[in-house]
């Protein structure tokens, strides 16, 4: 967002004592530092990868004409098999690994949108250079093997809350992970090489990407709940089939979307190194105030 000098402008609430807001999604988008860049490909299968890094802003990406292309990796690492794609979902700070063909668009100049939002131009050449071996490259219609994790092996599991808090006026003046503050004691401790199923229950109106610090996980899957019957009595009750995670989010993820209003259950190993971690939500304002909180993981 920019003032009229063209100088970079960051609302605040107007509240000195609290000038935080909830969210900023600005006026302009940049694509690698550049407000609607432009990409002189050739008409060949090319390889992205892509970091959403906005404040934010979720993203739903989309080729000119709904033109196909294809997810091959997810946060932390391959799929195990390419998945067709015409819209991609993508929450601050999550990544994907894609395959775009422009074989078939040359001389075209084609937009990547999100939703009604020009990103970025790929100008397509008129010829592909003559290859080395003379064979196009092909899409493998297997990667690599993604082991399911069972739920058998966790050996605990953790309900663990989405909060905002409002203001008289409605306005949010606070965000948390299950009720907690960020100096509170640490109430999630793992054990080395344990594994654990985390249910994120989302309470707010907001869809929050969540991010795990130094683990990877699997999406298991996410149902739709009462919330006010939880806030009132911590009672889970279901209001809607289970609904398992997107083909493009069956890879290894350290970031999930806790949709609204739905539980979110994800399964993690925690290997490595034992110490402190940070778990977030990956929208700015929402980590900065305080939706961040630590896990200690014990050796």
């Amino acid at each position: 967002m920019l003032d009229r000098e063209g100088q970079l402008y960051y609302p605040v609430s107007g509240d000195p004592k609290s000038p935080w807001i909830p969210e900023l999604f600005g006026d302009l988008t940049l694509v690698n530092g550049k407000i609607f860049p432009y990409l002189d490909v050739e008409p060949r299968l090319y390889r992205f990868r892509v970091v959403n890094g906005s404040n934010g802003r979720f993203f739903y990406l989309s080729l000119e004409d709904k033109i196909p292309f294809h997810q091959i990796g997810t946060d932390q690492g391959l799929l195990s098999a390419p998945v067709a794609l015409k819209l991609l979902t993508l929450a601050p700070g999550e990544r994907a690994d894609l395959l775009v063909d422009f074989s078939a668009h040359a001389g075209r100049r084609l937009q990547l949108h999100s939703d009604s939002l020009a990103l970025m131009q790929f100008r397509v050449g008129e010829a592909p250079p003559p290859l080395r071996n003379a064979q196009a490259p092909t899409l493998p219609p297997a990667l690599r093997p993604v082991r399911r994790t069972p739920e058998s092996e966790a050996v605990k599991t953790r309900v663990l809350t989405l909060n905002e808090y409002e203001d008289p006026k409605g306005n949010t003046i606070l965000m948390l992970l299950n009720e907690s503050r960020w100096h509170m004691p640490v109430t999630e401790k793992p054990v080395l090489n344990s594994t654990e199923i985390w249910e994120l229950v989302n309470l707010t109106d907001d869809s929050h990407p969540i991010h795990l610090h130094m683990v990877r996980f699997q999406i298991l899957d996410r149902r739709p709940f009462d919330a006010f019957a939880f806030e009132s009595s911590r009672t889970v009750r279901y209001t809607g089939p289970v609904v398992p995670p997107d083909a493009n989010e069956a890879g290894w993820k350290d970031t999930v979307r806790a949709e609204p209003k739905m539980i979110t259950r994800i399964i993690v190993r925690f290997e490595g190194f034992p110490g402190r971690y940070v778990w977030h939500c990956h929208i700015l304002e929402h980590e900065d105030n305080d939706m961040m909180n630590a896990f200690h993981v014990q050796g």
